[in-house]
């Protein structure tokens, strides 16, 4: 079973991706969290406790309290053996080249997508 972790403050936008995540797998866990920080203090709990960490990981860009490049920052800190376990997609309804560029630089990002996730997108990166 697919472990599916959602870290965006736009509650219509976790809304429309667990309905199409649960459309491409019905049998996914999707853990949804509006701030960032509560999604890195759940991924710090995890790893510490020796739970499994998320398959996945879809974070938004542009966050209130910690955007998505800060949460990125604090999890290249944790050891790599538990991010290796979890594929890490950066969302954004900004389509800035530039953020797309500094998505580069950390090697723990997976992908880069444009909102909204849609099946044909979740069939690409399931299947990657």
């Amino acid at each position: 079973m697919r472990k599916i972790l959602l870290i965006d403050d736009d509650q219509i936008s976790n809304f429309l991706h667990e309905e199409v995540l649960r459309q491409a797998d019905p049998s996914c866990e999707v853990i949804i969290f509006r701030s960032s920080l509560e999604g890195l203090e759940f991924l710090n709990r995890a790893i510490s406790s020796g739970e499994n960490i998320p398959d996945y990981l879809f974070l938004d860009i542009r966050m209130p309290e910690m955007s998505g490049f800060e949460l990125l920052d604090e999890l290249v800190k944790l050891p790599e053996e538990n991010l290796r376990k979890m594929k890490i997609y950066m969302l954004t309804s900004s389509l800035d080249e530039k953020d797309k560029l500094r998505s580069e630089e950390y090697p723990i990002i997976a992908g880069f997508r444009g909102k909204t996730l849609n099946a044909k997108m979740l069939n690409e990166i399931f299947n990657a």
